[in-house]
């Protein structure tokens, strides 16, 4: 019996390990990032998106303010940029 509940107790943590990974995700986030990333790596050559990436990156903080967790997502999404 001892085997059969060490199974059943490595499969709950297993699936409680998915359920907690998955559930950090926001698609949203991921969206408007890859948008903003997508703008800074056009205002490389295109200096007239400067003001268009400061004003998307701006909603972004103002969309999250208040949230520190999904504030540090997308500074560390914003490092990725570059």
């Amino acid at each position: 019996m001892k085997g059969g509940l060490k199974k059943v107790y490595f499969s709950v943590l297993a699936l409680l390990s998915v359920f907690l990974y998955t559930s950090c995700e926001d698609p949203e986030l991921d969206a408007l990032m890859a948008d903003y990333c997508d703008c800074i790596s056009e205002s490389r050559y295109n200096d007239t998106k400067h003001m268009e990436c400061i004003e998307k990156m701006d909603s972004i903080k103002m969309k999250y303010e208040g949230k520190p967790r999904k504030i540090n997502e997308v500074l560390k999404k914003t490092n990725e940029c570059y």
